[in-house]
């Protein structure tokens, strides 16, 4: 988009972008970011638990606006260089011209939001992919598949499907091919960089063979970081979050804030009911205990829900406002329409207040060379994630839709049919046509 403006003595907007976090961007002449002098951020009064605002002073320095620039084209370039790139929804059609079905269709999608769907209803295990699941004869060949039906991929570092799973039972790696990545990935993984740093190498370690990493950090991305955890519960019975699951409410209680994820009473009987009765194969891993999954199991709002919330700032926000009153949780069964349109109004009001703006680049009290290296390297991780985040969302994950919301991309034309939680995930695009044919 392109802009004039004849503002005395300010930089001219000529050019109008998007940035990783979806924000419209202004350019000057130059092709630099023009940076807003002040932000207002919400924060936290620990003694009283009660939010407030303060406007800070941003680094409105030619530097740093090369700086914000430079990092811009750098994250719009990976999100250009995502494998889903050539993605293509398909929109329902409101007005049932194209396809009479569509109405129903629709209907049935959004249902799923207000009630809870019954067992095997997300991305369920065909029959045809159970069996194929049933005629591996390895450990590795098992391992390899679990990873990747979950639709995950490192962020970090490129790990070719040949490689997952790619370690004997002694630690060695079997493909001398891959070593320098399975080295990267060790010397990484117990990194202190940032939880999202922590979360993408634990995540790269999971994939090559170290389940017990996959779910060591979560913070703001939290669909992946929910089927993350789930998949290590598939790979290994004996993993400590399938043990701390089974006391689902302790965990819901202690977790909350960072994963997204609420207390279902239902959720918690169906666990223990599954915990007491699922048996491991004989390789200790629970292939199918994503079977009782359901769409409220965790609350994302980096996919399609109108913000990019990599730090986990909004969703720690909002669930601030609901233990104290001021907003109610939408999956809640006695959630009605207002109480759900004053949540999404809650998350609309909190976007202008995230710290995911280029334009707003660094606080003027902290502007020094290392805060901004560490800010560039949480933001290009988050364009990463983004660039290798499926477009039809995670198998044992489901992205939450507030069902107004839903309403509005419905009749707007705008809802991609193919975000339907319930799709096998062997007929999502992560999933690869090669072994789909196979199955198949």
């Amino acid at each position: 988009m392109w802009l004039f403006s004849n503002d005395k003595g300010n930089k001219k907007a000529v050019r109008i972008v998007k940035d990783v976090f979806g924000n419209d961007i202004e350019l000057d002449s130059n092709g630099n970011v023009i940076l807003k002098k002040e932000r207002v951020a919400i924060l936290k009064d620990i003694a009283t638990n009660t939010a407030y605002k303060e406007t800070i002073q941003m680094d409105t320095s030619e530097e740093t606006a090369k700086y914000a620039t430079k990092l811009l084209n750098e994250t719009n370039a990976i999100l250009e260089s995502s494998p889903y790139k050539s993605y293509k929804p398909i929109y329902f059609d409101p007005t049932l011209q194209t396809n009479p079905a569509h109405q129903k269709e629709f209907q049935s999608f959004r249902d799923l939001y207000l009630k809870d769907p019954i067992k095997k209803a997300i991305a369920p295990w065909t029959k045809a992919e159970k069996a194929y699941y049933e005629s591996l004869q390895t450990k590795r060949e098992r391992y390899q598949y679990l990873v990747i039906r979950s639709g995950l991929r490192s962020a970090v570092i490129d790990i070719p499907f040949d490689a997952i799973g790619g370690v004997d039972e002694n630690g060695r790696v079997i493909n001398k091919e891959y070593e320098d990545i399975f080295y990267q990935v060790d010397r990484n993984k117990d990194t202190l960089k940032s939880y999202l740093h922590i979360q993408e190498w634990g995540i790269a370690a999971g994939i090559l063979g170290n389940p017990e990493y996959l779910s060591s950090g979560g913070m703001g991305f939290n669909a992946r970081h929910i089927q993350a955890l789930i998949l290590q519960m598939q790979l290994d019975a004996t993993s400590t979050d399938f043990r701390g699951w089974k006391e689902y409410e302790s965990y819901v209680e202690n977790f909350d804030y960072i994963s997204g994820i609420r207390k279902n009473p239902l959720r918690q009987q169906q666990l223990r009911a599954i915990a007491k009765k699922i048996k491991p194969d004989r390789f200790g891993m629970l292939p199918y205990i994503d079977e009782i999954m359901g769409v409220d199991w965790v609350m994302d709002l980096n996919r399609n829900n109108m913000a990019l919330d990599y730090d986990g700032s909004l969703i720690k926000y909002l669930y601030d406002q609901i233990r104290i009153g001021r907003t109610k949780d939408p999956r809640d069964t006695d959630s009605t329409k207002e109480s759900r349109e004053e949540f999404r109004k809650a998350i609309i009001d909190s976007m202008p207040f995230l710290r995911t703006n280029m334009s707003e680049f660094i606080d003027k009290d902290v502007s020094e060379d290392k805060n901004k290296e560490w800010l560039r390297e949480e933001y290009i991780l988050a364009a990463k994630v983004a660039a290798v985040t499926p477009p039809q969302g995670y198998p044992n994950a489901p992205t939450y839709y507030i069902p107004e919301y839903l309403d509005e991309l419905y009749e707007a034309g705008k809802l991609d049919k193919k975000l339907n939680p319930t799709i096998p995930a062997i007929y999502r695009e992560s999933f690869p046509q090669e072994l789909r044919d196979k199955i198949e």
